[in-house]
């Protein structure tokens, strides 16, 4: 900002510079031809008035005053003109002196600001350099250890399945046992429980049997112990009649 400031203040002071210089010719030229046209319509209004007083006897006065007269006009004109061309080349110099001091200025401040915007550009660069260093050195610290976590994450899942397929082929090898043992148990009980039925069977049919023959033999005995009371019954009545 401060730079294009000085550029601008430069090329303004080089423009007048070069206005005031170009310019010097043509205040000559219009100050020597107003100083010759002034010239010029004094000697013709010296020579109206000379003609009309006495125009026949003062021709040749009239005459002399308009040679005199443009001669006075053009060392007037040339002394003014020569002031002028003091005045303006007084005015260039300072002029140029300025624009020069001004030009020196804008250099020195330039190359000031050129300095400082090189030393900030530099040191913009070398922390640009130092934020892309660290952002680097982040990100492959991130990977790594994102790369360690992935890795130990796979082995603990691998480790996990490994261990639920050794539990599940374990749990299924027991079921499998399990029910082969609740079938052989279920076997042998049942077939125990068909020979406890046959036993009970047999021992229902061999006691009904004993039963049976008890009843029979029982039968038997009051039969045969009614037959021996009756004939004692009958021994006893003959004995009574026979008294």
């Amino acid at each position: 900002m401060k730079n294009n400031r000085l550029m601008k203040n430069l090329g303004k002071a080089a423009v007048a510079a070069a206005l005031l210089t170009t310019s010097v010719s043509p205040v000559l030229a219009a100050t020597e031809n107003k100083t010759e046209v002034k010239s010029n319509k004094t000697a013709a209004e010296s020579s109206s008035k000379k003609t009309s007083s006495s125009e026949s006897s003062k021709a040749s006065s009239s005459s002399e005053a308009s040679k005199s007269s443009p001669s006075a006009a053009s060392s007037s004109s040339k002394k003014a003109a020569e002031k002028s061309t003091k005045k303006a080349a007084k005015d260039t110099k300072k002029a140029a002196k300025t624009t020069k001091k001004s030009t020196k200025k804008a250099a020195k401040d330039t190359k000031k600001a050129a300095k400082t915007t090189k030393k900030s550009t530099k040191k913009a660069a070398k922390n640009t350099k130092k934020v892309a260093k660290k952002a680097a050195k982040d990100t492959k610290k991130a990977a790594k250890t994102t790369k360690k976590s992935t890795k130990k994450a796979a082995k603990d899942t691998k480790k996990a399945a490994k261990t639920t397929k050794k539990s599940t082929k374990k749990a299924a090898k027991d079921t499998k046992k399990a029910a082969k043992t609740t079938k052989k148990s279920t076997k042998k009980a049942a077939k125990n429980t068909k020979k406890a039925a046959k036993t009970t069977k047999k021992s229902t049919k061999k006691a009904a049997k004993n039963t049976k023959k008890a009843a029979k033999t029982a039968k038997k005995s009051t039969k045969k112990a009614a037959k021996k009371a009756s004939a004692k019954s009958t021994s006893a009545s003959s004995t009574s009649s026979a008294k």
